[in-house]
């Protein structure tokens, strides 16, 4: 075993990754995707109250206007329209996606290594929690899975001290390169750890590609969008297809750090994350799995409210985020933050984005008494159907 193998193994083994009892047989249920908006999407753009004079005020160059948007109702900052790129989830407006605005938290971080860890494992910024948010409710709810969850962008932060097993891939097609490692016999106690966690992701990879392995051919009933977004929820398909009984699982989209030439750079990562997830729907409703799907986005942070000297935003704090999936209520969720009362020029959030998490745990896995149950918000009830 090379020194930087071994290396890797200790930090899973010392994050508890994964877990001695892999190989029990993992149970049909739910699917939850957790699709990360890497680099913070701009909310403010993305959920937009055109017709509010604070809001032109604000954003003089890059603010949008009736032509840029799909009107989409009244809110406290008047008539609220949804970004022109996102037309093609229109459909699913009435029927199964929820836009929930005015998402944060108290004492918002604008580092997006120190925020995106905190939004992963369930804290603020006054306290940080040590695990992944989704980790003691799947570990609870299916403690006889083989896998618990797996990231198919390659980043373990949602499954940070986890005792379940968790793998971490950028494809499916790399468990192909798995090995089993033989260091050979050993005295060390950590050697010997290393060497029985190694072991033991060897065998719950090989069960995983045995699973996939009926779905080889799998084709998606409906075309998907080309790029890496689509890539990964493509292989999500996959994995749904061939039951393999994984509770969670985790896919990203990269590039809304926009800190100059906003409105190109949105428009376009808005218009491939529209087409990837109306495809993606399309696909999980021709398969008969609609249902057994929720999909919930997030990001580091929202951002400023007024727009920078590069024609881009900094780092802020509230943001808005969707929903999807079968058992969604539809349509606004929260209350947008009032841009006539900023704090020092950032809206301020009106939900704490936790209350997403408890709304999670009680009505999709079914735990009311949950570690999220504190952040229990009217704002959100019914948001799942039950």
């Amino acid at each position: 075993m090379n020194r930087r193998r071994l290396l890797q193994l200790m930090g899973a083994a010392s994050s508890g990754l994964i877990s001695p009892g892999l190989l029990a047989a993992p149970t049909a249920h739910k699917t939850l995707v957790l699709l990360h908006l890497k680099g913070a999407n701009d909310g403010l753009n993305t959920l937009v109250p055109y017709e509010s004079d604070d809001y032109r005020r604000i954003r003089p160059t890059i603010g949008l206007g009736r032509d840029d948007i799909i009107d989409i109702g009244q809110s406290s900052q008047g008539a609220l329209g949804l970004h022109q790129s996102l037309d093609k989830l229109v459909p699913a407006l009435s029927d199964d996606l929820a836009i929930v605005q005015g998402l944060g938290y108290p004492n918002q971080n604008r580092s997006h290594f120190k925020s995106i860890q905190l939004w992963e494992s369930g804290s603020d910024g006054h306290r940080v929690n040590r695990s992944g948010w989704v980790t003691q409710s799947i570990e609870q709810v299916f403690p006889s899975a083989g896998i618990h969850g797996v990231s198919l962008q390659g980043d373990l932060g949602l499954f940070a001290d986890g005792n379940g097993t968790y793998l971490s891939m950028a494809r499916l097609n790399q468990m192909k390169n798995l090995s089993a490692v033989d260091a050979g016999a050993t005295t060390n106690p950590l050697l010997k750890l290393v060497n029985q966690r190694n072991a033991d992701l060897t065998r719950a990879s090989a069960e995983l590609e045995r699973k996939l392995e009926k779905s080889r051919y799998f084709s998606p009933p409906r075309k998907m969008p080309w790029g890496e977004l689509s890539a990964q929820l493509t292989d999500v398909l996959k994995i749904i297809d061939a039951e393999a009984g994984i509770p969670v699982l985790h896919v990203q989209l990269d590039g809304f750090d926009t800190h100059e030439g906003q409105r190109g750079r949105q428009r376009r990562l808005l218009q491939e994350l529209a087409e990837c997830l109306s495809a993606f729907r399309q696909n999980l409703m021709a398969m008969g799995r609609w249902d057994d799907t929720l999909i919930s986005t997030y990001s580091e942070f929202g951002r400023r409210s007024g727009e920078n000297g590069s024609e881009g935003t900094d780092h802020g704090t509230a943001n808005v985020h969707f929903m999807l999936g079968g058992r969604v209520t539809p349509g606004l969720h929260g209350t947008h933050p009032d841009l006539g009362d900023l704090v020092d020029g950032d809206m301020q959030h009106t939900l704490d984005y936790r209350a997403l998490y408890d709304q999670i745990a009680a009505h999709w896995w079914g735990l009311p008494e949950s570690r999220w149950a504190a952040f229990s918000d009217p704002k959100v009830r019914g948001l799942i159907r039950v």
